[in-house]
């Protein structure tokens, strides 16, 4: 994808400019483990694909529907200050509502279909989220069409207020974002461009989103999400270049995103594998987030002068996409014991019955019709395959491709599913920084769908300036939200 470069916003100071460079400092200052006394709960999807609700701790736990197994599975749960849950779910291969679920007796009492446009589009790309006072929802999806030429592919953030609407574009709609956050105390969003290089954010008088924290570098690595908190701070989720792994830099926020002064607080490096989704409580002082199957919670870091800071995690859940919401959950109680019951007074005497009478004989029984034979039953065929969608292979052929210094080659990379249907599927390939002033590679590709059992074979160009020289490695990544991502290596040598 194209990287879009704006060196006069607003960006990370030069000790961090280039990716957040690793500096020596431990975290020395950590909030206190309070996950129990936390006045909060954090809604995600479990790893049977349905809403659940636990306590910071993990100790009390409840689960909200049934119905989402498969390729069915419930997306991106968030809550509403009521305490209702929205949660996105498809209802064919590219459409998906967004449901209210009501915790108190686990029944749906809305459903919002989520508009798009387009005859090859799907929806959603990675997910969305309620607004706190329930009113509107923000969510991202994959446009796609060739009613023009040449075709149409991007991706979209829209807004809706309610069910029936069939405009993406009604109230609201930005092109090249995803991964969209409400700004807390405001009616305005922010979102990450699909260049991963910086958060954008809605503001008044502005029909545009306005450019806020990103990288100037364009090399320096990539924004995959980030939140913003009610007591003035952002998480800005990290991936150095040629990783997948995540970085949580914290920021203090001096105003109300994008017209604020941020000032870095500190990092914790290698997280978890991208996309992490890090998630502020609703007082600002934990963080949840997503790693290997499942939901983990942590105080905020204390400290406030920059350098690493270490993250006090506790595993509270199996599952995925955590999302805080601002009701405690109580625990019910055992049920007391019943009470005696009180005796019963004795029983009367029966009256005799006279005799009965001789019963008249019944006669013959005729004969009883054969009953005809029941015809075969008819074969029941096979069950296709169920399961999870996951990126199945990863494969980059040549394994060593030889180009001439000033010329141009091509690098094949075949991708697979299993399965299920991956959705949004994005595959890149990279050279380490030292390598890109010779060598330089096409953009990241997106697959919008790919079918388990098939293969989807992708062409990146590698061109070279005339001064190359040497072997240079490939690296190719291929991710999805939600899924564990696939990774493979080629070279590149360069002849004379």
């Amino acid at each position: 994808m194209k990287r879009n470069h704006h060196e006069n916003q607003s960006a990370f100071p030069d000790v961090v400019r280039a990716g957040l460079i690793v500096m020596a400092v431990l975290c020395l200052g950590m909030l206190a483990d309070a996950t129990s006394a936390v006045a909060a709960n954090v809604s995600y999807v479990g790893n049977d694909g349905n809403v659940y609700r636990t306590s910071p701790n993990g100790a009390l736990n409840e689960k909200l529907t049934t119905d989402g197994g498969g390729e069915y599975r419930y997306t991106t749960p968030s809550q509403k200050n009521d305490g209702t849950v929205a949660a996105i779910k498809k209802s064919s291969g590219s459409s998906a509502f967004v449901h209210m679920i009501r915790p108190s007796d686990r029944t749906i009492v809305d459903s919002w279909i989520l508009p798009k446009t387009g005859a090859g589009s799907f929806v959603p790309f990675n997910g969305g989220t309620i607004s706190p006072d329930g009113g509107v929802f923000i969510y991202d999806w994959h446009y796609f069409d060739c009613g023009t030429n040449p075709c149409g592919l991007n991706q979209r953030v829209s807004i809706i207020a309610g069910p029936g609407t069939t405009n993406p574009c009604l109230i609201n709609c930005h092109t090249g974002f995803i991964r969209p956050r409400w700004i807390p105390g405001t009616p305005y969003a922010g979102f990450v461009d699909t260049a991963f290089n910086r958060i954008w954010v809605q503001k008044a008088g502005s029909a545009q989103p306005v450019g806020w924290l990103g990288f100037n570098d364009p090399n320096g690595g990539d924004m995959e999400s980030f939140d913003v908190s009610t007591n003035g701070r952002t998480v800005l989720e990290v991936t150095p270049e040629n990783s997948n792994r995540s970085e949580f830099a914290f920021w203090n926020n001096n105003g109300t995103p994008p017209s604020v002064n941020s000032t870095y607080r500190c990092s914790a490096v290698n997280v978890a594998a991208a996309p992490a989704y890090p998630r502020f409580s609703p007082d600002g002082s934990m963080i949840t987030w997503q790693d290997n199957g499942g939901v983990w919670v942590a105080p905020v870091p204390a400290q406030d002068g920059g350098g690493n800071c270490a993250l006090n995690a506790t595993r509270i859940a199996e599952g995925k996409e955590p999302s805080w919401g601002q009701a405690t959950l109580v625990p019910t109680g055992p049920t007391g014991p019943t009470g005696p019951t009180s005796p019963t007074g004795p029983t009367g005497p029966t009256s005799p019955t006279g005799p009965t009478g001789p019963t008249s004989p019944t006669g013959p029984t005729g004969p009883t019709s054969p009953t005809g034979p029941t015809g075969p039953t008819s074969p029941t065929g096979p069950t296709g395959p169920t399961g999870s969608p996951a990126i199945a292979s990863l494969r980059a052929t040549p394994g060593v491709l030889k180009v001439k210094a000033g010329r141009t080659g091509k690098l094949t990379v075949a991708v697979t599913a299993s399965g299920g249907t991956v959705q949004g599927l994005k595959v890149c390939a990279t050279v380490p920084r030292k390598s890109r002033a010779g060598v330089k590679l096409s953009p990241c590709a997106t697959v919008p769908s790919l079918d388990p059992g098939t293969a989807r074979k992708l062409v990146f160009k590698a061109r070279t300036t005339r001064r190359a020289k040497g072997t240079h490695t490939v690296t190719v990544k291929a991710s999805a939200s939600g899924l564990a991502g696939r990774g493979t290596t080629a070279r590149i040598k360069i002849t004379r």
